[in-house]
């Protein structure tokens, strides 16, 4: 129990910093383009939807970890390769959850931390994708449309 808890923390921990720094590089990046309106706000949905697949993968290869220290695994469907595993961890990351495979073992403990960590990540690409949103709108060359007084 103890490494599958180091593990799942490890991973929880690893998830959040690349979150934050592609966030953060997305911000430095999108703030000096020049263009403005749906490509900046298109680039920042594809950027942090390309570091929310990083997560999922970074998860996956965790509970791919956990079965080869023989500490959890996975029933239902099939789950033989790294493809299986990383479709449950994006189903489970994304609090889907559509139960056709479900982890066993310590890997339902990694699983919980998934769910909670996706859940929060999501969370903060969407304040994210907002912001840029809303900055285009308010910005003053945005050429969107803009509040009269």
């Amino acid at each position: 129990m103890i490494i599958a808890t180091l593990i799942g923390l490890l991973t929880f921990v690893l998830a959040s910093t690349v979150h934050y720094l592609a966030l953060a590089h997305l911000h430095r990046r999108l703030n000096h383009e020049a263009r403005s309106g749906l490509p900046i706000v298109v680039s920042g949905i594809v950027g942090a939807g390309l570091a929310h697949l990083a997560e999922a993968a970074l998860y996956a290869t965790s509970f791919t970890l956990l079965d080869a220290f023989d500490l959890g695994g996975f029933k239902g469907g099939q789950a033989d390769g790294f493809m299986d595993i990383f479709y449950f961890s994006l189903v489970n990351y994304t609090s889907l959850g559509l139960g056709d495979i479900y982890p066993t073992g310590h890997s339902r403990f990694l699983a919980g931390l998934e769910s909670l960590n996706g859940f929060l990540l999501i969370s903060c690409s969407a304040s994210f994708i907002f912001l840029l949103m809303r900055n285009q709108m308010d910005g003053p060359t945005s050429g969107g449309i803009q509040a009269s007084d």
